[in-house]
């Protein structure tokens, strides 16, 4: 029995605590059923919520195989059955069952299940705010419960306490998902695969609880064979600054389809930013040939490029005097970039180098240095925009975060994907086709024995963390196998442990990666507009 005034203080704070931590409404529930579910006496819990449509609530409850540590399993509910859980939510108004008898007196088949799994005495709480029925909690005990008016008041708490934190969790998820589907409409799904280009992007929103911003990238391939990169950053934050940049995007790939001149975009572009209200953007824009030996650069007010050599050290390409777009203060000279195999191009926005404590001519040395130090194979595209983001930026990074390589490669790369659906045969068909893809590639037996497994824990915790569709890709070159997967997941929670970590195999990600970076020579996770990828690395011919 819950009774007495210190018990009870201590319920509520144990609870607020665990609470408090929570961000997601899976995260609500699992620590709330999980912290209730340890209190004296109480046998099983569970919660109901209401759904959009209104005709089922979604339920969960402590049963074993409902609520684990890494997955709530929600199933649906008739919203018209004879249930507890559905009558609260109903009616708004708690129901108390203090004896078998009473229980089996209004919920006749519901009591009988219930007496088989040690219930003697029911709680069914309303979760509900002054607007909205959020959903019932539902505590059930091993012994028969008077609530009196001191064991109501607790439950009332309680409910109260779990109602809240069920609010914020709903938003925070409704946010997290238009901001989602705001970033996939806007950015591009996924960089195009082009002939002789390598590409690589990091995509990050700053500031406290801002899911989407006015950084933005993109690569555009032309009829001509040339390829169009750019990367722009529009003044502002959050919601507003991404609808500017969606349409500052989709001008410039018009205006570029129209006549892909440097000086003609940006003048094109900054005669439309001068027609909205008091809006600015800094720019760089290319142009890569359609043999790859060179690009035509043009700046608009914003961080020259790098370009990436494997003998020559890194260069900040010669800063343009063309102001910001939507100043009205052209011209925007272009400069010729020379490319070719073994160069790497790689543009980003300010918030990579410039923050309160950093000036931008600092930030750019540091970016540079970073660069430098990094060996050539860790200059594919891919990771090396992860990697420069990784040293350059913290969580206390309050700027928008973008960065986009473009490589030539030295050698040419064969390269196969799939599609694979987001349930649990996802695995097994990931591994029949990477078997199959490496064989028929000439890959020995232990090569690919590592890739199964490797990529077998990269497709369970991408369907696990996000259950969508999941790109997987191989891609092989002279020297290394290299394994992409790619869901749909939003920024997702993979991330390197910190150096102290101490050998924590649950250090090494979010996602549980001990095994791959066990095996692996290397592997990483890149977080773009539209989900995660996480990738790895084996040399091509066993080191034993």
């Amino acid at each position: 029995m819950i009774s007495g005034v210190d018990v009870d203080l201590d319920v509520l704070r144990r609870v607020a605590a665990v609470l408090a931590d929570a961000f997601t409404a899976d995260e609500v529930v699992r620590g709330a059923l999980g912290t209730v579910g340890e209190l004296p006496g109480v046998v099983r819990a569970g919660l109901a919520l209401t759904t959009g449509g209104g005709r089922q609530l979604r339920f969960v409850s402590t049963d074993e195989d409902s609520l684990t540590a890494s997955r709530v399993r929600w199933c649906l509910i008739d919203a018209y059955a004879e249930l507890p859980v559905v009558d609260v939510v109903r009616s708004g108004e708690d129901v108390f069952a203090a004896t078998p008898d009473q229980l089996e007196a209004s919920y006749r088949g519901f009591a009988s299940r219930q007496r088989g799994r040690g219930t003697q005495s029911m709680a069914t709480l309303s979760l509900a705010t002054s607007t909205q029925q959020v959903g019932a909690l539902m505590v059930c005990f091993d012994t028969e419960q008077a609530f009196d008016t001191a064991q109501r008041f607790l439950l009332s708490a309680l409910a109260t306490q779990v109602t809240q934190a069920l609010v914020k969790g709903l938003t925070y998820q409704l946010r997290q998902t238009t901001a989602a589907q705001l970033r996939r409409s806007l950015l591009p799904r996924s960089l195009p695969a082009l002939p002789r280009l390598d590409l690589g992007s990091h995509y990050r929103s700053g500031g406290l609880n801002v899911d989407v911003g006015g950084d933005w990238y993109d690569v555009l391939q032309l009829p001509d064979g040339s390829t169009v990169v750019a990367l722009g950053d529009v003044m502002g934050k959050g919601t507003p600054a991404a609808v500017v940049m969606g349409e500052m995007r989709a001008a410039l790939r018009a205006y570029a389809v129209l006549d892909p001149t440097p000086g003609v975009v940006l003048e094109r572009m900054d005669a439309l930013a001068q027609s909205l209200p008091e809006q600015l953007l800094t720019l760089v824009y290319g142009v890569v040939s359609p043999d790859r030996s060179s690009a035509r650069i043009a700046l608009a007010g914003h961080p020259a490029p790098l370009l990436l050599s494997a003998d020559e050290p890194v260069q900040v390409l010669p800063e343009g005097p063309g102001s910001a777009i939507g100043v009205g203060a052209g011209p925007w000279p272009e400069t010729t970039v020379e490319l070719g195999p073994g160069r790497t191009l790689l543009l980003y926005s300010n918030g990579l180098v410039e923050s309160r404590d950093r000036e931008l001519g600092a930030g750019i040395d540091e970016l540079v240095a970073h660069a430098e130090g990094l060996p050539t194979r860790r200059r594919q595209p891919r990771e090396l925009c992860g990697r420069l983001a990784q040293l350059m930026t913290d969580e206390r990074t309050d700027d928008d975060v973008t960065l986009l390589a473009v490589a030539v490669p030295t050698q040419d790369v064969r390269r196969d994907s799939v599609l694979l659906v987001g349930d649990a045969t996802a695995p097994g068909e990931a591994r029949r086709f990477l078997r199959e893809t490496l064989t028929r590639w000439g890959l020995d037996e232990d090569r690919l024995d590592v890739a199964e497994l490797c990529v077998s824990e990269l497709v369970t915790n991408a369907v696990i963390h996000s259950g969508t569709l999941t790109e997987l890709t191989a891609q092989l070159d002279e020297e290394f196998l290299t394994v992409l997967v790619r869901d749909q997941g939003g920024t997702g929670t993979v991330r390197r442990a910190p150096a102290d970590a101490d050998g924590d195999p649950l250090g090494v990600s979010g996602r549980g990666l001990m095994l791959v970076d066990a095996l692996s020579s290397s592997w990483a996770a890149e977080h773009g507009a539209d989900g995660t990828t996480v990738w790895f690395e084996l040399e091509r011919e066993s080191s034993t």
